[in-house]
């Protein structure tokens, strides 16, 4: 039957609109795997054994779907009206699923605590909930291709090209799928509507197919009876037939290898963000429908043979093998884009044309597999659709195996590269065998086996890749290594991050850690976590201010360890209970390097490492804490804007014991202002008394509170004792510096972020809007603009606690913690108040002096240097700021005279003799790293600003 065609003589081939209805269903299909990896990580968590749990449900029901209704597909009269119900099927179960998925996530928590599994044996119950919750509609999707295929099947000599061409129209539907979910939906609609959408969109279909079976004529007793004599002539399944479709299993389970290999690689160049792996999603299914639609247009009307899928897994293998020999030059080439251009639109193309790229050979032959696996196996014109269900299943279960063999044990055991390596030895090996298979309708078979045989031992002496360039954060870093590279290569450069103490691929990413000079950096799939230089007081003060503040804490929960010192901060602390949630194994094992910071913390009795998801560990637990304090890492990374949401912090409060305090750290550099806003605006729905801290220039800590005591200042004076071994890297020396970080009281915080969006787990706006910032230097912006908020000069504070702010030392002392920071007017405002108190006060004389140089107020700063050489004549640091005061007032001479002043008073200081130095050789000075600071003679020139300020998070 055909369509006409109006305005011409022509008609439109009957099949056209089949192929189109199951390119709409391969692309509703992907819609609902991201939506569901999305909306059920949500409640399961996002470890690997999560996702891959969901992965191998959703395939499963494929590979059930496809055998059953396969077998059932040459009984069906009519096969078109029987697709449309299951369209119409898959649509509204669909629908609901985020119904059936609150039902489960009430259910959870009750079935985890009555069972009293370990999370491991749990996870084998996960799955079972996630397979009953999935199995209809991925049923239904099973079978949507045998039955087409059955439907089609017209001609014995068109099988091999009818199925591959409608399996490429499928999978090119995939890719449009995820593309349009990834890209528009999920961003403008969110989860609910997506899934809304789609299943109309299925509904439709269904229908549709529905109407024009009803035109087409069911099969003839007839009919039928010439085609089953057809079929009789056809050769039954022969031995090859079966040995091609178990190898089909197997390139399934060695696909799998490749795209959570691949993924995981290409993680380390184009970046973590859920545009990035939409991309890598992409560029892979992509590929294998491209790779499809070639085998139909090239070789879909002959004859299909074991010797073409061996040819084809040695393809795949040396093509693979090529790309593994050069991978590590790929971040080099991701570099390159970025010099035409950092903006969101052309760095997602860059992501997806580096994807493509790396994968899009390998794909391609992958591709093909399918369709020549289904062109050798269905010989029976009358039950191709049984036979395509059989081979389809076997691929899906070949997939499964894939999936699991490589998230649980293969990258966590023998890292990304050694998997991609056995998967090329398996896709050589394998065309070895299958060379062997008759018919042998060449006599070079035996050199293709010895070939691919040799090469897949080759390929085991494959040098590993740099992890230097492997750690390097190119996606993260791109701008910075731009600006560093001088005269060198895009190479080199990215081998100029230091030395590697510590490299593995673990469960859920890579993680390294490095030392560059003095300091070292913990960087999980190249981007840096912790370190031990300017992240240190952001560190610590995740640890110290909950507990300085809260009036009697005992038990405590980190989500997120990453180098241990929050941790470290907290068991420092009298504490009864200290939990820590973190999701990567590899992360508890690279701590070790930061030993000497955080004081062995693990080994501590008080504290329990607890490897889960943060959120799915609140979810499940029914343990309550004094104090929270989530520290993940930056929300444009994939799955974190999860744990920026009002949903988890509501989860978090449940889980807070009364006057409980929860502390979250906010990331506020290459994050746009209205993204902050939303962050401290979803807090605050949840914590309406919330108060923003500020540790260095680009990081943020909400501190909300469930109770209404206010902060007892001789309570923190009481405690301060513990926080001493740690003020060297918080950079206060006295009690009152704590205040010195306080920002934004519980007022100007709510007119801070009232005009704001709220971030909701459905919507999740955070997750897409956050990676657009990722090139911005944003940090002084943020700081700026939460700094305008600004009208209280303190958090509430009991009536007790003004006696304290009466004394000049107190106030210099939280000068001296703003003037750290950079907060200058801060500083400027408290040194002026501890001068109120004593006109004498010599300390915040000088204090004051260095304000004046960071404003650029030279004269002034002269004026107060001298004031203090004049009472204090010995005083080494006065003559060391009246001489930067003089060099930034063209005074060199003076300047000199200065220096050399206070270097014979303190000979033993090295910055004080090399700005003598300077002055002498008659360089004009600008002002440079200060005293009281480390001197940041030897670190990089963007990590310090104006007197040696911190420039913000430069290692970040």
């Amino acid at each position: 039957m055909s369509l006409p065609i109006k305005g011409s003589g022509r008609a439109l081939p009957d099949w056209v609109l089949l192929f189109a209805f199951f390119f709409v269903s391969g692309a509703l299909g992907l819609m609902y795997e991201v939506v569901w990896l999305r909306m059920l990580g949500l409640v399961f968590g996002h470890t690997v054994y999560a996702i891959t749990t969901v992965l191998t449900a959703f395939m499963a029901g494929l590979a059930v779907g496809s055998f059953l209704l396969g077998r059932r597909a040459p009984q069906i009269r009519n096969l078109i009206r029987a697709y449309g119900w299951l369209e119409i099927g898959i649509g509204l179960y669909c629908a609901l699923i985020p119904l059936l998925l609150t039902a489960a996530s009430s259910l959870y928590p009750a079935i985890y605590h009555s069972l009293g599994l370990s999370s491991n044996a749990f996870s084998v119950v996960q799955f079972l909930i996630i397979f009953a919750l999935l199995l209809v509609p991925t049923t239904l999707m099973g079978g949507t291709l045998p039955i087409l295929s059955q439907a089609l099947a017209k001609s014995h000599f068109g099988l091999g090209r009818m199925i591959s061409a409608l399996y490429a129209a499928n999978t090119f539907g995939a890719v449009a799928g995820v593309a349009f979910a990834g890209y528009v939906l999920l961003p403008a609609l969110g989860n609910r509507a997506t899934t809304t959408v789609a299943a109309i969109a299925n509904v439709v279909v269904g229908v549709m197919a529905i109407a024009y079976g009803r035109g087409r004529p069911t099969q003839s007793s007839g009919a039928r009876q010439a085609l089953e004599d057809r079929a009789a002539s056809s050769s039954a399944p022969t031995i090859t037939a079966w040995l091609t479709v178990a190898a089909l299993g197997v390139s399934g389970a060695v696909s799998m290898i490749y795209e959570v290999a691949w993924t995981r690689a290409l993680t380390l160049v184009i970046g973590s963000s859920t545009f990035a792996f939409s991309a890598m999603l992409v560029a892979f299914l992509a590929g294998i429908a491209g790779g499809s639609a070639l085998y139909s247009w090239l070789w879909g009307s002959r004859a299909s043979s074991p010797a073409a899928f061996a040819a084809l897994q040695a393809g795949i293998g040396i093509s693979s093998l090529g790309i593994l020999l050069i991978f590590d030059r790929i971040p080099s080439l991701f570099l390159f884009t970025l010099r035409w251009s950092d903006s969101p639109t052309f760095v997602q193309v860059a992501q997806l044309a580096v994807s493509a790229s790396c994968l899009l050979l390998p794909t391609l032959l992958i591709g093909a597999t399918f369709p020549c696996a289904a062109a050798v196996a269905a010989r029976n014109i009358l039950r191709v659709g049984e036979e395509v269900g059989h081979v389809y299943a076997v691929n899906t279960l070949g997939a499964i195996a894939g999936t699991v063999l490589t998230g649980f044990l293969l990258i966590p055991t023998i890292g990304i590269h050694n998997s991609v390596k056995l998967a090329i030895a398996f896709n050589l090996l394998l065309g070895a065998v299958l060379f062997t298979a008759p018919p042998r309708r060449s006599v070079a078979w035996p050199w293709g086996t010895l070939a691919a045989t040799l090469i897949a031992v080759a390929v085991f002496f494959v040098p590993p890749w740099d992890q230097r360039v492997m750690s390097s954060g190119t996606a993260v870093y791109g701008k910075r290594y731009l600006q560093d590279i001088g005269d060198g290569s895009l190479s080199d450069v990215l081998r100029k991050g230091g030395e590697v103490l510590f490299y593995r691929d673990g469960i859920s990413g890579t993680v390294s850690v490095l030392r560059l000079g003095r300091n070292v950096f913990l960087r999980v799939n190249g981007k840096t976590d912790a370190s031990t230089t300017n992240d240190m007081p952001t560190q610590l003060m995740l640890g110290h201010l909950p507990l300085l503040v809260h009036p009697d804490p005992r038990g405590v929960l980190v989500i997120g360890l990453g180098s241990g010192v929050t941790a470290g901060a907290v068991a420092r602390h009298p504490i009864e209970r200290l939990d820590v949630v973190e999701i990567e194994p590899a992360v508890v094992e690279a701590t070790r390097f930061f030993s000497g910071e955080h004081g062995d913390v693990l080994k501590d009795s008080r504290v329990r490492t607890i490897i889960a998801d943060g959120r799915n560990y609140l979810l499940t637990t029914s343990t309550r804490y004094d104090v929270i304090i989530s520290e993940p890492s930056n929300p444009w990374i994939g799955g974190l804007a999860s744990l920026f949401s009002v949903e988890f912090f509501r989860l978090a409060r449940q889980h807070l014991e009364p006057d409980g305090i929860m502390l979250q750290w906010v990331q506020g550099y290459s994050l746009l202002p209205d993204d902050l806003r939303m962050i401290v605006k979803t807090f605050r729905t949840v914590f309406p008394r919330t108060s923003i801290w500020n540790t260095i220039r680009g990081d943020f800590l909400l501190l909300g509170r469930t109770g209404v005591t206010p902060l007892d200042l001789r309570l923190l004076e009481e405690r301060f004792p513990r926080v001493r071994p740690d003020r060297l890297g918080l950079g206060i020396q006295g009690w009152p510096g704590v205040l010195g970080y306080f920002m934004l009281g519980e007022e100007d915080t709510k007119r801070f972020s009232e005009t704001a969006r709220v971030n909701t787990d459905d919507r999740l706006p955070l997750e897409f809007s956050a990676p657009r910032a990722l090139y911005l230097d944003t940090a002084m912006d943020n700081w700026q603009l939460v700094r305008s908020f600004k009208t209280a000069e303190f958090p509430d504070l009991t009536p007790t606690s003004n006696g304290a702010l009466e004394r000049s030392d107190v106030r210099y002392w939280i000068g001296a913690t703003y003037l750290s920071r950079g907060a200058l007017e801060d500083a400027l405002f408290q040194f002026q108040q501890a001068l109120r108190l004593d006109p004498k006060h010599t300390q915040s004389l000088l204090g004051t002096t260095r304000v004046y140089l960071g404003l650029r107020r030279p004269a002034e700063a002269l004026a107060l240097a001298q004031k203090v050489i004049a009472r204090e004549p010995f005083n080494a640091e006065a003559f060391f700021l009246a001489g930067l005061a003089s060099s930034a007032l063209k005074a060199p001479r003076e300047a000199a005279t200065f220096f050399e002043r206070a270097a014979n008073l303190q000979p033993q200081n090295i910055e004080f003799r090399r700005a003598l130095e300077r002055a002498i050789q008659g360089s004009a000075l600008s002002a440079g790293p200060s005293a009281w600071s480390d001197s940041g003679i030897d670190a990089p020139p963007d990590r310090h600003g104006p007197l040696g300020l911190p420039a913000g998070n430069a290692v970040r």
